[in-house]
C-alpha cells in the first residue's frame, strides 16, 4: 500500500453534505443535542461537521479539552469509548482548568484503509444518559458507511499518487533513450501501450465501458453530413430524476453500480445501428438514425421506460429510479453533434421541471433554459453573499385595527439582476433543492425577529411563514421548528405556517403526520389562497386547520362583482361554523375593509394596511400606532 498523506485529502462537497445529513439524522433519532464528526489536524482534533443545534449546548465546544481528551482516546486505541455519566466514571478525572460539561459521550474511530486516523464519529449530551444497544448499533452503521467513503477517497488518492509515480518513471526512461537501441525500443513499446490507454480513456467511459460524449459527438459529426428526408437523425438524452437522492441515501459506490446496471439495461433495448454514450453523472445520450426517426424515438423511449420500471437490486438494497428523456432532432447537415446533445439535454431538463416522461427541444425552450441557468447560477450563491432578506407585511385585527402579526416574505436583491421577484426564483429553488436552505433562512430570521417584537411590543404578536411542498417532505421539519422555538424562547402560538393546496398534493399520511406534529407544538396551520383550488373543501375534511386565508382574487373585485362578494361572504360564514379564524388577503380600499369588518372577518392583510418592508421600517411604521 502506498504511503499517502491523508491529512491533505479533501472531502468532496457532495460527500460532506451526506455526512452533514448523517449527524443531523443521528441527533434527531437519538434525541441528542450534539452529533459530531471530528478530524485529526496535525497535532490536535477539530470539529469537522456537526448538527445544527450542537453550538447551542456549548459556545466553546470547539475548544473543549474534555471533548479533545475523549476523542484522542478513541483515536489512540482505535476503539469505541463509552461514557454514560462522567461524574461516576473514575477512569477520567479533569483538573480545575477543564470544564467537565460533557456528561455522556459515545465515540467510534474513523480510519483510512492504511489505518491512519481520520478522526471520530461521536455523540454527546450535557446530561448523564444510557446509550442503548440499538443506538450504538445505529452509530456503528453510520461509522461503517463513512469508513467506506474514506476508502473510496483513499483509492483515488492512491491512483493519483501512482500516476505521479508513473510520470516520474517515464521521465527517467526518457533520459535513458540514448543509452542503447534496446532501451529505445523498450521505451517506444511502453509509450505505445500508454498512448493506447490514453486514447481509450479519451473515447470511453471508465465506469460503464461505453463511449463518452466526446467520442459520440465525433461519430455524429460524420453521420450528420448525410442527413436528409430519407435518413433523419435524433438524439435522446436520458437522466435520472432521483439520482442525487440515491447517492445521498446509499453512497457513491452504490450510485456507480446503479449507473452500471442502467447502462446494461439501455444496451438490452438497442441494436447495433444505435449509438450510445455516457455524457456525465447520471446522463446518457442515444443517437437514433432512421427515415421515420420520430416514430423510432417514441418507440425506443417506451421500451426504455418499461425497462427502468423494474427495481434495481444492488448489494441487498432495493432501489427505484425515475427516468426522464429529452429529444433533439437534426434539422440539416449543417447541424453539429455537440449542439444537438446540448439541445437534447435542455429538453431533458424541461422534462424534469414539468414532471413529464419526455420533451422535444424547441427554440422557445432554449431561451427559457438559458434564462433559468443564468438565474440559477446567481441563486446558488445568493445566501452566502447575503443577497437574501426577509420583509414583513402587517396583519391587523379588523376590530381593533391593531397590528397583531406579520407575514414573512423572502426578497432577493442581486447586484447584477437587481430585485428578483419571488415567483421567478421560488419554483427554481424548489426544483434544484435550494428551497430547504432558503426556507430555513426565512424561518430562523422571522422567528428571531418575532422574539424581539414580542418582548418589545406584547406577547400577542405572531409571525406567519409560507412552507413549500419540499419543506413539508423534510422529515426534520417538525424537530427543527421545535429547536428554533426553544432557541428563540417562543411559544408555538407565536408561529403560523401557511400552506397551499400544492403542499397537500403529497403523501396524505406523511402530510397528516407533519401537520399533527406541528400542531402538537402549538404552531397554527393556515390554508393559504383558499378558494382557488379544486379540492380546497375536501382538505378541510382531511386535515385540521386553524386559519383560512381568502385568496386575494375574491377581494380585488369585491365591490364590482356580486358573485365574488357572495363567495367571500360564504367562505367567511363557513369558516366561522368550523371555528376557524379568517384572514382576507389583498385588501386595498376602505370599502373592502368595511366589508370584511361587517362580515366578521378576523384579520386583514393588504396594501391598505401596509406593504412588505424590512424589519426596521416595520417597527417604525406599524408597531406603535393604529393602521387606519
Amino acid at each position: 500500500m502506498l504511503n499517502i498523506n491523508t491529512q491533505v485529502i479533501e472531502i468532496p462537497e457532495p460527500m460532506f453534505r451526506g455526512w452533514q445529513q448523517t449527524v443531523e439524522l443521528i441527533a434527531d433519532i437519538m434525541n441528542l443535542p450534539a452529533a459530531l464528526i471530528m478530524r485529526v489536524h496535525h497535532s490536535d482534533v477539530r470539529i469537522f461537521s456537526s448538527n445544527d443545534t450542537a453550538s447551542v449546548i456549548s459556545s466553546s465546544l470547539s475548544e473543549s479539552k474534555q471533548l479533545s481528551c475523549y476523542c484522542a482516546q478513541v483515536i489512540y486505541n482505535r476503539a469505541e469509548l463509552l461514557i454514560e455519566d462522567a461524574l461516576q466514571d473514575l477512569t477520567w478525572s479533569f483538573d480545575q482548568n477543564v470544564n467537565a460539561d460533557i456528561m455522556a459521550y459515545y465515540g467510534l474511530p474513523l480510519t483510512w484503509p492504511d489505518d491512519q486516523a481520520f478522526g471520530t464519529l461521536c455523540v454527546l449530551d450535557t446530561q448523564a444518559r444510557e446509550f442503548t444497544p440499538h443506538c450504538k448499533l445505529l452509530i456503528v452503521r453510520f461509522q461503517q458507511s463513512m469508513i467506506a467513503d474514506l476508502a473510496i477517497l483513499y483509492e483515488k488518492a492512491e491512483l493519483l499518487h501512482a500516476n505521479r509515480k508513473l510520470q516520474t518513471m517515464l521521465a527517467k526512461k526518457s533520459m535513458a533513450l540514448t543509452l542503447s537501441n534496446q532501451a529505445l525500443l523498450h521505451e517506444q513499446d511502453s509509450r505505445s501501450a500508454l498512448e493506447s490507454t490514453l486514447i481509450y480513456q479519451q473515447e470511453y467511459d471508465g465506469l460503464t465501458g461505453i463511449a463518452n460524449q466526446l467520442s459520440l459527438v465525433s461519430q455524429m459529426d460524420g453521420m450528420l453530413e448525410s442527413v436528409d428526408d430519407d435518413n433523419e437523425l435524433a438524439v435522446i438524452y436520458l437522466g435520472i430524476r432521483n439520482f442525487k437522492s440515491i447517492n445521498n441515501s446509499y453512497g457513491y459506490a452504490i450510485g456507480d453500480k446503479v449507473l452500471l446496471e442502467l447502462s446494461q439495461r439501455i444496451h438490452q433495448q438497442l441494436t447495433t445501428e444505435y449509438l450510445v454514450a455516457r455524457c456525465w453523472g447520471d446522463a446518457f445520450a442515444i443517437v437514433v438514425r432512421d427515415e421515420n426517426v420520430v416514430e423510432q424515438v417514441i418507440d425506443l423511449i417506451s421500451r426504455l421506460s418499461h425497462a427502468f420500471e423494474s427495481t434495481f437490486i444492488i448489494d441487498d438494497y432495493t432501489i427505484t429510479t425515475q427516468v426522464c428523456f429529452g429529444i433533439a432532432l437534426a434539422d440539416s447537415a449543417e447541424d453539429q453533434g455537440v449542439a444537438l446533445v446540448e439541445r437534447a439535454e435542455a429538453a431533458m431538463t424541461a422534462s424534469k421541471d414539468k414532471g413529464c416522461n419526455y420533451n422535444f427541444f424547441t427554440e422557445e425552450l432554449s431561451a427559457v433554459i438559458g434564462e433559468r441557468h443564468y438565474l440559477e447560477s446567481h441563486l446558488a450563491e445568493a445566501l452566502d453573499k447575503h443577497e437574501m432578506s426577509v420583509h414583513y407585511q402587517p396583519m391587523i385585527c379588523v376590530k381593533t385595527q391593531r397590528v397583531l402579526g406579520a407575514e414573512a416574505l423572502i426578497r432577493w436583491n442581486n447586484p447584477i439582476l437587481g430585485a428578483v421577484a419571488p415567483d421567478r426564483f421560488i419554483n427554481l429553488a424548489e426544483q434544484n433543492g435550494q428551497i430547504l436552505a432558503l426556507g430555513n433562512f426565512v424561518l430562523r430570521t422571522a422567528m428571531e425577529q418575532a422574539s424581539h417584537w414580542r418582548k418589545s411590543f406584547g406577547n400577542d404578536f405572531s409571525i406567519a411563514v409560507n412552507i413549500s411542498p419540499v419543506q413539508l417532505r423534510d422529515d426534520n421539519l417538525v424537530s427543527r421548528i421545535a429547536q428554533l422555538l426553544a432557541y428563540y424562547q417562543l411559544p408555538g402560538s407565536a408561529l403560523e405556517l401557511e400552506i397551499t393546496e400544492g403542499v397537500l398534493l403529497q403523501d396524505e399520511k406523511k402530510v397528516a403526520k407533519s401537520l399533527t406534529g406541528l400542531q402538537n407544538l402549538g404552531v397554527s396551520i393556515s390554508l393559504d389562497d383558499f378558494g382557488t383550488g379544486y379540492s380546497s373543501l375536501s382538505y378541510l375534511q382531511k386535515y385540521s386547520f386553524d386559519t383560512l386565508k381568502i385568496d386575494r382574487s375574491f377581494i380585488t373585485n369585491l365591490m364590482e362583482c356580486d358573485q365574488d362578494k357572495e363567495l367571500a361572504r360564504a367562505i367567511i360564514a363557513m369558516a366561522k361554523k368550523l371555528n376557524l379564524k379568517v384572514v382576507a388577503e389583498g385588501v386595498e380600499t376602505a370599502e373592502q375593509h368595511q366589508f370584511i369588518v361587517e362580515e366578521g372577518c378576523d384579520f386583514g392583510q393588504g396594501y391598505l394596511y401596509g406593504k412588505p418592508v424590512p424589519a426596521t421600517m416595520f417597527t417604525a411604521q406599524y408597531l406603535s400606532r393604529l393602521v387606519i
